[in-house]
């Protein structure tokens, strides 16, 4: 009998060892960081802005498939939860700035989700009523909250829409008919190429220079921005 978990991923597009760790990572990062007390740290004035959570969490699932990778996972996602709860460590595109001073007020709250979703996990990797519950939990979250996100089969989709955006400024889903000149017009001078930049997008967003992740956030990556516009249905 072919499970709801099997369905979902063949559905997603999420075939193989290295696509099935890859969604994991993309959950994992979503339930222990994204989804809790580190909103509320992006909407406070001392908090990070939509590009360093960006560069953040596409960094973090590097680390994430690290931490999944591991012969023991119990290890695995504890190095994951102290690489998180790391108060001095600089955040991808901060410019220095560490959780102490990004997450100000929201400290206390941001360590109990982290650690109570990180027990929770190992607790759930340890279950042996079905064949590997802790992928079948994190791939779910994956594809609930994060389905169009860096890791995920959809990313490359999100990415190659980019450069059509660019070859075309009236393009219906831009939201408006001036957005995509300005976009364009606004284009950072360490762009070397739309195709490299491409290629960055696929390997390691955050590895790419803050001034372009922060315009790609702005005209690209924002809510429900023009590459992830409905009028593309499934075509590109």
């Amino acid at each position: 009998m072919t499970s709801q978990h099997e369905v979902s991923c063949r559905e997603a597009n999420i075939i193989g060892d290295e696509a099935l760790l890859s969604a994991m990572a993309v959950g994992l990062v979503e339930n222990v960081w994204r989804n809790g007390p580190v909103e509320a740290m992006h909407g406070s004035k001392r908090g990070p802005t939509d590009t360093m959570m960006f560069a953040e969490s596409t960094a973090l699932h590097v680390h994430a498939v690290r931490a999944l990778s591991s012969q023991e996972r119990a290890y695995g996602l504890l190095d994951f939860e102290k690489h998180l709860l790391d108060r001095k460590r600089p955040w991808a595109c901060s410019g220095g700035r560490a959780l102490r001073e990004l997450g100000y007020g929201q400290l206390g709250n941001y360590t109990k989700h982290v650690r109570r979703h990180t027990n929770l996990l190992i607790h759930l990797d340890e279950h042996t009523c079905v064949d590997d519950a802790l992928q079948s939990y994190l791939v779910f979250q994956a594809l609930r909250t994060g389905a169009h996100h860096k890791g995920m089969p959809e990313w490359p989709r999100i990415v190659d829409r980019i450069g059509i955006l660019l070859a075309d400024s009236e393009h219906p889903a831009w939201p408006d008919k001036d957005r995509g000149l300005v976009a364009r017009a606004s284009l950072p001078d360490s762009v070397v190429s739309i195709e490299e930049m491409q290629r960055a997008l696929l390997e390691d967003p955050s590895q790419l220079p803050c001034d372009i992740l922060e315009w790609l956030t702005q005209f690209f990556l924002y809510s429900a921005g023009p590459p992830f516009h409905l009028i593309w249905n499934n075509s590109v």
